[in-house]
């Protein structure tokens, strides 16, 4: 009887370990290579996002100023360096939070009390000074969002806005606040500038003393105030007129590397949210949170705090090399990194909105007294900036 015999299966051909090797290492470089061009197209989507984010705030500003006929005021009143500086009860952020569409949150908020009388202060020139040491406005009005009475402020003023946050920076709301889990703000509005712009002087691209006689002459006011200013007032021109800037990264005392305490203090006596002030303990404000009037505007003067052999010359991204500032200049100092000064995370430079609502893109090696110049509203010095 025959046997049919069987075909002989065909031997598959398979990779050898040295093939294999190979295929994985070109894999591995291709990756290489692909994985800049990813991270270079997510930060471009981030910046867009944070250009979009800063157009909102001044177009906030800008409805305001149609609705009121003024513009909101800055919050804090004139930046003295001292606690000599006065303040609105109010961030200027939160005064523009109707018309971000956030109504609703704006309304959480006290408008009305009469803060001299509620918090009993005594007249202090034309302003007031509560017990616990703040020098508030004489047209405040309100509760102030760390105000135990008035708790929907507290409720308010821990909500995360979105407009309010750049995605390049590295802190959520968690992380840039794990203690009391304020929202956080990345922009700051620039009240003023005193960087001195005489050639030949010893403190030329940088602060102007406080004792100097020409103090006065080398400051510059921006486009808001606390005196009800009207877009007239800005005599340059508001597309030459800077309104708003990043100064991202900002967080709680207690965020290593990144938080810093304030030289000012709540007028609250016992406030809901306690953390330090650079005196002392329990009365400081909060450098970060989009409520707090000493968040939302600063003035432009540099690294003031800097010591030897760190430079005080002011500029955007000062001491941007070391996450937390070199031992010269670290980050919990105030003016130092981005506490109180245009800081980004986009590396070449800064989104700022000017007061035609214009969003240009500032590059980091823009010369600092040019940016005083862009920051003054009726200075006579107009750059113009490509957007």
């Amino acid at each position: 009887m025959l046997r049919r015999l069987g075909r002989k299966r065909p031997i598959r051909a398979a990779f050898t370990l040295v093939e294999l090797l190979v295929v994985i290492a070109i894999i591995g470089i291709l990756v290489g290579l692909l994985l800049p061009a990813v991270q270079a197209a997510r930060e471009a989507a981030r910046r867009m996002s944070c250009s979009n984010n800063i157009r909102q705030i001044g177009l906030g500003v800008l409805n305001h100023e149609s609705a009121y006929k003024k513009l909101p005021s800055s919050g804090q009143c004139g930046s003295t360096g001292s606690t000599t500086t006065a303040y609105m009860i109010h961030s200027t952020a939160t005064q523009i939070l109707p018309y971000i569409e956030l109504v609703n949150l704006y309304n959480m908020f006290d408008h009305n009390t009469v803060p001299s009388l509620h918090y009993g202060a005594t007249a202090s020139g034309s302003n007031w000074l509560t017990p616990s040491g703040c020098l508030v406005h004489r047209n405040a009005k309100g509760k102030s969002y760390d105000d135990p009475t008035h708790p929907s402020g507290q409720i308010a003023a821990q909500t995360s806005v979105p407009t309010f946050l750049c995605p390049s920076t590295p802190l959520d709301q968690g992380t840039r606040d794990p203690v009391d889990r304020l929202g956080g703000i990345d922009y700051m509005f620039v009240d003023l500038s005193d960087v001195d712009h005489r050639p030949g002087s010893p403190t030329f691209g940088a602060r102007t003393p406080s004792g100097d006689p020409q103090i006065a002459e080398m400051r510059v006011s921006g486009m808001l105030d606390c005196e009800s200013s009207k877009m007239a007032a800005s005599t340059d021109g508001t597309a030459y007129t800077m309104m708003c800037i990043e100064d991202a990264g900002r967080a709680h005392p207690n965020v290593a590397k990144f938080g810093a305490l304030s030289a000012r203090k709540t007028p609250v006596s016992s406030p809901a949210f306690s953390v330090g002030w650079m005196g002392g303990t329990s009365l400081g404000r909060h450098m970060y949170a989009w409520a707090d009037a000493d968040a939302v505007t600063n003035g432009y003067s540099g690294p003031s705090n800097a010591v030897s052999p760190g430079t005080r010359t002011a500029k955007i991204n000062n001491y941007s090399q070391v996450l937390g500032g070199p031992p010269e200049c670290l980050w919990s100092v105030n003016n130092c990194g981005p506490n109180d000064e245009p800081y980004a995370w986009h590396g070449s430079g800064s989104n700022a909105v000017f007061g035609d609502n214009s969003v240009r893109f500032l590059s980091a090696n823009t010369d600092g007294i040019i940016l005083k110049w862009m920051i003054g509203r009726n200075d006579a010095q107009t750059y113009a900036v490509e957007e």
